[in-house]
């Protein structure tokens, strides 16, 4: 059996960060290092080396009142969004749906989590971002999904039309349906866009 990774501050680091996109911290929620600490059983130092270098990413602000998870404004998701669909647009009419950028292709047993169908939905943008054939929009692309990924978590949770709206591109993918996967992008983008809009950075 391997030894467990040791609890260093990018280990911290890495975990607090997936936590943070992947919507397990509310934005503005208040972040101490000692709870941090308790949180994911490791020491004070570590924690507070990963919540500094959070704030240096922007995900978490520094004020007198201490240590504030700070997601992205309305404006930057919204542009985040509308960016990610025009790109996704262009790599869908590059995209020849080959072997070589195959998708997931084992078959789906039941109604998948959230989680899972989060996963479903990057796995096909991350195969369109590849077929662009340019790393500068695959990279890009791989940022976004980590930047959107808790707005999509949080749409998963909530409603099961979304959760089956991820699973429906996975198999649009699949099949190489080439326009209805290009609809359905569309409306993905459009009600993610809602989302950010009703229920997030209001002020």
């Amino acid at each position: 059996m391997p030894a467990p990774e040791p609890i260093t501050h990018d280990r911290i680091y890495r975990t607090m960060k997936a936590d943070i996109l992947g919507g397990h911290f509310t934005s503005g929620a208040k972040l101490t290092a000692t709870k941090i600490a308790g949180r994911y059983e490791a020491s004070i130092t570590p924690v507070r080396e990963a919540i500094y270098r959070l704030v240096g990413e922007g995900l978490v602000e520094m004020t007198v009142e201490g240590f504030h998870v700070k997601l992205s404004s309305r404006d930057m998701l919204l542009d985040i969004l509308d960016l990610s669909q025009k790109l996704l647009v262009v790599c869908l009419q590059r995209w020849s749906g080959s072997p070589a950028m195959r998708v997931d292709d084992q078959p789906l047993a039941g109604e998948p989590t959230a989680e899972e169908a989060v996963q479903l939905l990057e796995k096909i943008l991350i195969t369109l971002f590849v077929a662009s054939n340019n790393k500068a929009i695959l990279a890009w692309g791989e940022q976004a999904n980590e930047r959107l990924r808790w707005i999509r978590t949080y749409q998963c949770r909530g409603s099961r039309r979304a959760l089956l709206e991820c699973v429906t591109i996975h198999n649009l993918a699949q099949q190489h349906d080439r326009v209805r996967l290009r609809r359905q992008l569309l409306a993905h983008h459009r009600r993610c866009a809602r989302t950010i809009v009703e229920h997030f950075f209001i002020e």
